[in-house]
């Protein structure tokens, strides 16, 4: 059989479509958040219809919620207009007419596009055109206060789930049917060990303070950030001496680089003691390490919602190679006023943030400190913390999209209208994109 093709399996998913005895729902996740998203959107569904057929883009943890991943999103990820000319040509030439394919012959009664909106969204614009039923999960842009919503979605969907109360009163303004449905990382978002257990299990001393470093999960991020931090560990070490480390790396079902150590944080880790700080690397535990810290130093991206929710005071960085430090230059100059989510959420900046040429291994060490010397400092970073975690709406988004999903495919009571009601967050939640 050639490489995308669809097989006597799929060409009978045709037949479990909409009108059929078995319906069928397609989830496209395209990076790792949304591969982690969309399994959970799948237990909740199948929670609800056990008989459900899922399938989709996505990755390990899609496939563990019972998602046939007709293609892996492994090595997608990417950020700027740089990376994205390296994976482009895949997705246009290889993942593209595969799923296109798949959705002829499966006839999927609702087609849920996550996030990964340069992807998505054309495939959402092909569906539509085509009479499917499309359900929006976390629309790309939803974190933009001002201006239209990018990318024309009211046209492109049926339906959207939202995950910030503003991005839902903009969206309807554009014609779009949005419901505020919450964030998805609340459901998810937790520490699994107490810290004294945790810290023990890690080799450190609980009594000692400990800052979290989280350098990204891309390589590029890896690479660039990696440096920056160990010297940064150095700095503080010698201005604190007991301090601790613990370096918080992806799982390897959540990685572009499993397994895989940048070789300045291995070499920090491997000088501790004699004056050297004192590091623990760990793997898939990002949420123990970062509620069991005094301080984290976060790569942008989603992990500085998770340190957000878990109220761990933050400086933000981001590295990157010198194309991608010109290219960030030109966008701040245009329109970008914050790229860390929590102040982006906060619409203010609560947290520093420290990008390229400003990401000094001295500037993150002096950022840093001062949470761990001034307890005034990190008592007004965590109650600011805990305003944005509160805008984020309640626990359950997984389980209101999934509602949402069902009453679109004919599988639930009313049909989705607009309003409030139906996320039952309310809008209430104190307001102030990404994911």
């Amino acid at each position: 059989m050639q490489e995308g093709a669809t097989s006597g399996v799929e060409a009978r998913h045709a037949r479990n479509g909409r009108g059929s005895m078995t319906p069928n729902i397609a989830i496209l996740a395209g990076e790792s958040s949304g591969d982690g998203f969309g399994a959970r959107l799948a237990a909740e569904l199948h929670r609800a219809v056990p008989e459900l057929r899922l399938w989709g883009l996505g990755g390990d943890r899609m496939r563990r919620a019972g998602v046939d991943v007709i293609e892996d999103i492994h090595g997608w990820a990417a950020i700027g207009i740089v990376e994205s000319l390296r994976v482009a040509p895949r997705l246009r030439f290889r993942v593209l007419p595969k799923l296109q394919r798949a959705i002829g012959e499966r006839r999927p009664s609702v087609v849920i596009p996550i996030d990964f909106g340069a992807f998505n969204v054309p495939v959402a614009r092909w569906c539509k055109s085509r009479g499917h039923r499309v359900l929006y999960f976390l629309p790309p842009g939803s974190w933009r206060r001002s201006g239209p919503p990018p990318y024309g979605l009211a046209a492109a969907t049926d339906a959207i789930a939202t995950q910030f109360p503003w991005s839902e009163e903009r969206l309807r303004q554009a014609g779009a049917n949005a419901t505020f449905v919450g964030h998805p990382l609340l459901d998810i978002v937790r520490p699994t060990e107490e810290r004294d257990r945790f810290i023990e299990s890690i080799g450190l001393d609980h009594h000692m303070p400990i800052v979290a470093l989280l350098p990204g999960s891309r390589r590029a991020e890896l690479t660039h950030t990696s440096p920056a931090l160990a010297d940064a560990a150095r700095m503080m070490t010698a201005r604190l001496p007991g301090l601790q480390f613990v370096t918080a790396l992806a799982g390897s079902g959540a990685s572009s680089n499993p397994g895989w150590t940048p070789e300045p944080l291995q070499a920090l880790a491997e000088a501790a003691g004699h004056g050297h700080p004192r590091v623990a690397i760990v793997r898939g535990r990002t949420h123990d390490a970062l509620a069991h810290a005094d301080a984290a130093v976060v790569c942008s991206g989603t992990a500085t919602l998770e340190a957000a929710i878990l109220g761990v005071p933050m400086v933000i960085i981001y590295r990157g190679s010198r194309l991608m430090r010109i290219e960030y230059a030109l966008r701040r100059v245009s329109r970008i006023e914050h790229i860390g989510l929590p102040n982006i959420i906060a619409n203010r900046r609560i947290m520093p943030e420290l990008v390229a040429d400003a990401a000094t291994p001295e500037a993150i060490a002096e950022h840093t400190m001062r949470y761990l010397l001034d307890k005034e400092a990190a008592v007004a970073a965590r109650r600011d913390l805990e305003h944005v975690r509160l805008s984020l709406g309640e626990p359950g988004a997984c389980r209101r999209a999934a509602d949402m999903a069902l009453q679109l495919a004919g599988l639930a009571g009313a049909p989705v209208t607009q309003g409030h009601a139906q996320a039952n967050v309310g809008s209430g939640a104190a307001a102030g994109s990404l994911l």
